[in-house]
């Protein structure tokens, strides 16, 4: 009776080990891979504070269709950067606003740029605000296919002695065919943040800040 007693705990045990993992391994996750241009120094020796905000009128980061793929999703993502088409490694799991901290200093360390993030750190460098104003992964369905969709947009500003400097507004949106999985999905976002944020042309806006 008390071997089968262990037995029955022993049993137990492992039933609920499996459910707890197998809810574990369910749970999906957007995985975002940044890929940043060349690196250069064309900017080195200059000091930044970075600031980004979030605007997002909606700030849900999955429209319907795309929560019928990713359910239970939480509002976080898994980040990786990569140096052009190489591999890349995983750097962490943020919400929007960090991820895309997170993205637009390696943006700007590739320029060379000293990146100051932590407000106790903050000296009499400028400010560099980014506003994220959308952050939209959802999916369409048809009656023969069902396609991925993504939409982002952001608003930088730099800013010194209490005022504007200069300013510049990105925006894009692209698709792509949901053939298999939610690999498609990841593709689909890396592709646009990478995109988005490698299209802002730091250096001009530097020099309209007259910085440089």
């Amino acid at each position: 009776m008390a071997a089968l007693k262990k037995y029955a705990c022993k049993l137990l045990f492992i039933t609920i080990l499996m459910i707890i993992m197998s809810s574990c391994s369910t749970v999906p996750m957007l995985h975002v891979n940044y890929r940043t241009p060349d690196i250069t120094d064309q900017l080195k020796g200059k000091r930044v504070f970075l600031d980004v905000r979030d605007v997002r009128s909606d700030k849900e980061m999955m429209g319907s269709g795309a929560k019928e793929d990713f359910a239970n999703i939480s509002e976080t993502i898994s980040l990786s950067v990569a140096e052009g088409n190489d591999k890349g490694f995983k750097v962490g799991i943020f919400t929007v606003t960090d991820l895309m901290k997170e993205v637009f200093k390696e943006r700007m360390k590739g320029l060379g740029l000293d990146v100051v993030t932590d407000i106790s750190s903050r000296g009499q460098e400028p400010t560099v605000i980014v506003d994220i104003q959308t952050f939209k992964l959802d999916k369409i369905t048809g009656t023969v296919k069902r396609t991925w969709t993504a939409k982002m947009a952001y608003s930088v500003e730099i800013s010194g002695n209490g005022k504007t400097l200069a300013s510049n507004r990105i925006s894009g949106e692209s698709e792509k065919l949901k053939i298999l999985s939610r690999k498609e999905a990841d593709s689909l976002m890396s592709d646009l943040v990478t995109d988005l944020v490698n299209r802002l042309n730091v250096e001009a806006l530097f020099k309209e800040a007259g910085i440089i």
